[in-house]
């Protein structure tokens, strides 16, 4: 799905340009045609509710969109052609992004928003690979489940993974539009690719993912912390270029990082005194949370991690 966003942005050369579909004189009888602006107002950028309502308003009059309905409990829209295929986009990550913009950098980034999901259902499975964090345990638990339920099975799947630092590896996931499925063992055999290979084309991907969401950087007191989308902030550990600008920042100091969960990535620097001790209360607080990483704080050098502290758990 679908060529409706094709049929609404055509090859997309000249993204400041008003796009429209070629439009009868006007006449008394007839109402005026709306204009898609790429270049959206700030006015319609204010909150999820009116960059909703903006788009709603247009996009059922161009190419094969038929309506386009407004899910505000999710955050989300979702666009019905005329042919019953339908296209479910989120609004706050392309809020997040566009209002950072201005003139053709945000038509460029509005027009990745609406064409990004139609790519990712051209492209192959490998095109949509990301790398995450995940500790050791995660797979050695995974892998006893997975054993358990295919116990009739001589050879059952495995995780493709890489070590990362001491108790933590990056694994490998197949990001679709409403699910996320880990990268086994039999999809490299049907890719005719190795693991590094597959790092290579996920790293890739990461950055390309990344330029369409962006990274926030939101500071409380003596700490920061990490923004994406709500599910990949902990592959942060895997964009080198991050951590050197966040190193160059504190006059040379080495980053020290807690990869909470998959949303939560706390971070300073060696250096900083009041924020190690903030950063390990915001650890061992958080040890115990569903689907922790790792409450332990490591360290970033030379486009490396290692382990910096060990986090005390909270007992249940």
């Amino acid at each position: 799905m679908l060529n409706v966003l094709k049929k609404l942005f055509g090859r997309a050369r000249r993204p400041q340009a008003r796009i429209s579909e070629p439009a009868s004189p006007p006449t008394d009888s007839k109402p005026a045609i709306k204009s898609l602006d790429l270049n959206i107002p700030d006015e319609a950028l204010r909150d999820e509710a009116h960059f909703a309502a903006y788009l709603r308003e247009r996009l059922p009059f161009f190419g094969e969109v038929l309506k386009v309905d407004y899910d505000p409990g999710a955050g989300s829209l979702t666009l019905h052609s005329r042919n019953g295929d339908t296209l479910t986009k989120f609004l706050n990550n392309a809020l997040l992004a566009l209002r950072e913009k201005q003139g053709p950098a945000r038509a460029q980034a509005l027009l990745h928003y609406l064409n990004m999901t139609e790519g990712l259902d051209g492209a192959d499975e490998l095109g949509k690979v990301l790398p995450v964090l995940k500790s050791r345990s995660f797979v050695d638990v995974a892998r006893r489940q997975m054993m358990h339920a295919v116990k009739d099975e001589p050879e059952p799947p495995q995780f493709v993974y890489l070590d990362e630092a001491e108790d933590l590896v990056k694994l490998f996931v197949v990001n679709g539009e409403t699910t996320v499925s880990y990268v086994m063992s039999p999809m490299l055999d049907n890719w005719g690719i190795d693991a590094g290979e597959l790092a290579e084309t996920a790293q890739d991907n990461f950055q390309k993912f990344l330029s369409k969401t962006s990274v926030q950087i939101v500071k409380r007191s003596q700490f920061q912390y990490v923004e994406i989308d709500g599910q990949f902030e902990s592959s942060i550990a895997f964009l080198p270029r991050f951590w050197a600008q966040v190193q160059d920042q504190s006059g040379g100091a080495a980053p020290i990082a807690a990869f909470l969960s998959r949303d939560k990535v706390f971070f300073t620097h060696e250096n900083d005194a009041q924020g190690l001790r903030l950063l390990e209360l915001i650890s061992t607080d958080l040890s115990d949370v569903p689907y922790v990483i790792s409450p332990d704080q490591y360290r970033w050098e030379d486009g490396k991690w290692s382990l910096f502290k060990r986090v005390a758990r909270t007992m249940q």
